[in-house]
């Protein structure tokens, strides 16, 4: 239809205008489109309404699972009655007072090298010097060059023993405040810093009864005498489960009953374990070496019966084949090379020669070995070795040896290092509830699995630590106040939307729909359900009431004592408890928490539960709410569409009627005007 038809309508008529359809399709909307527009802002308000309830419902699940898991009463406390050790628990383990003495804590290895120095930088020795460390089940030989400083050193011990033996300078105090510390890194007998000559025998295989000869140990005396002294063990000691440390503890024994290595013991002379406590260390910080010996080492296991040496003069190559040329001093002893070999010698044999010649210097020592080496001892810890020609030069260089003043670690350690023992690393011992124990640290994880210890200090005599583990009940009171305080949010709210009120006849939202007004109720039952044997026990025993206008409150003070005095009730009502049904055989029998929790899930948990299934429905409404009114408007549109177009073609007959009566009308009038003028 032409726009200008459209535009002018009414024009013809006065009557069918655009007012009149306007009044006609809002009576129409009134009765078609407002009743759907009502149901769906009844849907919005249900949707928002239902999204508000599923979130408090959400909120009481939150305690509620929590007290219908069985791990909430498996929460333990400890509480430890001296200050000499911390403890932690762990959940789950029984309920139970421990005791335990501390007899000595763990400590780790502390070493002061005597010399002291004015700076970091100084140099710490003018000669090249060689330390033996033993720690952690292993040799480590420091090789510390002529010039190096004291600094240096301290790295190179650290870098050398891969950080099991920790030097560090320190900043004492005096005229020369620098001292070089040795120290281990970890704690625990396995731990301790061997320095000088040390003897680690193999794991002792056997305990049998000592008497003399059976097993002595050589070693030198306070006098720098050889002593041999015999280490005794009678059958009953033999008989011990701890090979290693009883046999350790008779070798202490016996050196401390001699009058000349009694003052040695634990100064000079150290005796310890291996770190899986297996082997016997045997040490002489001063540097003399130790030996074994005796009918029954063998049965007992050890076969290393000498500790490990260096020589004074190691040589790094073989000496060379056939004649050498050269004069050397040993000391102020010369030695013509030529004159002592000759050209057809092997080099083995030419080693041989030297060696006896050496070996014939008052105080020395050699020998050669399997590789043809040569190796020159001192007694008195030193050996001064010169070229007296360049072809003596040749000889040393031959060798990759220098000329020079060699000194052993025996001779070092009265010049330089003087090493002294301020703390010696030990396993800390403590008993646990009566059973002796021993471990490398103060952080004890492994005695009763969920147990942690911290060792502090050392208890007194006859006054062990107690640790009181408990049970946890202030978790579980906790959860029950987030219960009662989330019940207390939803339960007003459920009232709100499912009221009816009769008088004036207004209803909640959810007034009509049984799965949202049967929750209160159901709650309602569930609280009030006794569960256990016989009578059993139902939430108000537990100090929780819930008064006249649905407000649960709960007496903290019943609850504290119920919880207090027989716990494992309240895990029996709250979580459940198994027992024999009436055929004899065995069943759980849920607790009320376990009952509210499975209630909630069937309301909110997985796309099948209750609300889950509402909320989709109302979805669904939306949706064809939304499209019967996109319909409706149609349909409407279409109507009045068509209604305009009529009211235009009646209104333009209207309007030729009009004009055409008009027409007759004007014809009228002008005869009746010529009549009256005649």
């Amino acid at each position: 239809m032409a726009m200008g038809q459209l535009s002018s309508l009414g024009m013809g008529s006065g009557v069918l205008n655009y007012d009149v359809i306007d009044k006609l399709k809002k009576a129409d909307e009134r009765a078609v489109v407002a009743p759907i527009e009502r149901k769906m802002k009844e849907n919005i308000e249900k949707q928002k309404e239902l999204t508000e309830i599923t979130g408090l419902i959400n909120t009481l699940k939150s305690p509620v699972a929590t007290l219908a898991d069985y791990s909430t009463y498996l929460g333990r406390t400890s509480n430890v009655s001296s200050d000499a050790i911390k403890a932690t628990v762990s959940s789950g383990i029984p309920i139970q007072d421990i005791k335990v003495d501390v007899e000595s804590l763990a400590q780790g290895d502390i070493n002061e090298v005597g010399k002291k120095f004015s700076s970091r930088d100084d140099v710490f020795s003018s000669k090249d010097v060689k330390l033996n460390i033993y720690t952690k089940d292993k040799f480590y030989t420091i090789d510390i060059k002529a010039g190096m400083t004291l600094n240096d050193v301290a790295q190179q011990i650290t870098d050398t023993t891969d950080g099991n033996a920790m030097g560090i300078v320190m900043k004492t105090g005096g005229e020369k405040p620098y001292q070089l510390m040795i120290n281990s890194k970890g704690t625990g007998e396995g731990s301790r810093i061997y320095l000088g000559s040390t003897l680690s025998t193999e794991s002792i295989a056997n305990l049998t009864e000592l008497d003399e000869g059976d097993f002595n140990i050589i070693v030198r005396d306070s006098n720098y005498n050889e002593r041999i002294i015999s280490v005794k063990l009678d059958a009953q000691a033999a008989e011990s489960q701890n090979k290693a440390e009883t046999l350790k503890n008779a070798i202490t024994e016996a050196l401390k009953n001699d009058d000349f290595t009694e003052e040695l013991l634990e100064k000079e002379i150290n005796i310890g374990l291996s770190e899986d406590g297996k082997r016997i260390i045997l040490n002489d910080r001063r540097g003399y070496g130790i030996k074994l010996e005796g009918n029954k080492l063998s049965t007992l296991g050890i076969t290393s019966a000498r500790s490990k040496e260096d020589g004074l003069f190691n040589t790094k190559k073989p000496i060379t084949a056939g004649l050498i040329e050269g004069s050397i001093n040993i000391d102020t002893i010369t030695l013509d090379l030529a004159k002592m070999t000759n050209k057809n010698n092997t080099s083995e044999e030419n080693a041989k020669i030297i060696a006896q010649a050496i070996d014939n210097i008052a105080g020395l020592h050699a020998k050669t070995d399997a590789n043809g080496k040569l190796i020159i001892t001192s007694e008195i810890g030193e050996v001064k070795i010169t070229a007296n020609d360049a072809k003596g030069e040749a000889f040393l260089s031959a060798m990759d040896m220098k000329g020079g003043l060699f000194q052993n670690y025996i001779k070092l350690q009265e010049q330089i290092f003087n090493f002294k023992s301020l703390q010696k690393a030990s396993d800390a011992r403590f008993s646990y509830n009566g059973v002796s124990i021993t471990r490398p640290t103060n952080e004890i994880n492994d005695v009763i699995n969920g147990v942690n210890l911290t060792l502090i200090h050392t208890t007194e005599p006859d006054k062990p630590a107690i640790i009181s583990v408990g049970r946890d009940t202030e978790a579980i009171k906790e959860q029950v106040r987030e219960f009662v305080k989330a019940y207390n949010e939803l339960v007003p709210k459920l009232d709100e939307v499912t009221r009816f009120d009769p008088e004036t006849k207004i209803a909640g939202i959810f007034n009509g729909v049984g799965d949202i007004r049967t929750i209160r109720s159901q709650l309602n039952a569930l609280f009030s359900r006794p569960i256990g044997v016989g009578a059993g026990h139902s939430l108000i025993d537990f100090g929780l009431t819930i008064n006249e206008k649905s407000q649960m409150s709960l007496n903290e003070s019943t609850l504290d004592s119920m919880l207090s005095q027989d716990s494992q009730k309240a895990i029996d009502a709250f979580y459940g408890f198994d027992n024999k049904n009436r055929f004899g055989q065995e069943e759980h029998v849920d607790g009320i928490f376990v009952n509210f929790n499975n209630f909630i899930k069937s309301l909110v948990d997985g796309s099948n539960a209750k609300l889950t299934l509402y909320q989709d429905s109302l979805s669904r409404d939306a949706k064809n709410l939304d499209k019967d009114k996109m319909q409706a408007n149609e349909r409407l549109k279409s109507r009045y569409d068509i209604m305009a177009g009529r009211f235009a073609a009646y209104d333009e007959q209207i309007a030729k009627a009009n004009n055409s009566f008009n027409a007759v009308q004007m014809m009228i009038d002008q005869a009746a005007g010529n009549g009256k003028k005649k």
